[in-house]
């Protein structure tokens, strides 16, 4: 499982509202406790297929498909 998934019940797909990808990240840590800060702690975005290291900013609408990609660990 996903390390992102533990918040969710094991969910892959969830839905969330906001106008920049911070606010939907603010929703999700509203719903699942814990997702937010994990999102907002080394995880990237793929935001209509666009990699962002950073994305809190970006704007988004109810089309917008984001995908967090959990860091990498390991050697």
């Amino acid at each position: 499982m996903s390390d992102h998934r533990r918040f969710t019940d094991g969910e892959a797909v969830v839905e969330s509202e906001g106008a920049t990808v911070g606010e939907v990240i603010a929703d999700l840590e509203q719903r699942y406790p814990g997702l937010g800060e994990a999102l907002t702690h080394g995880a990237s975005a793929g935001v209509n297929g666009e990699i962002y290291a950073e994305p809190e900013y970006l704007e988004v609408d109810t089309d917008t498909d984001i995908y967090f990609v959990a860091p990498l660990t390991g050697g």
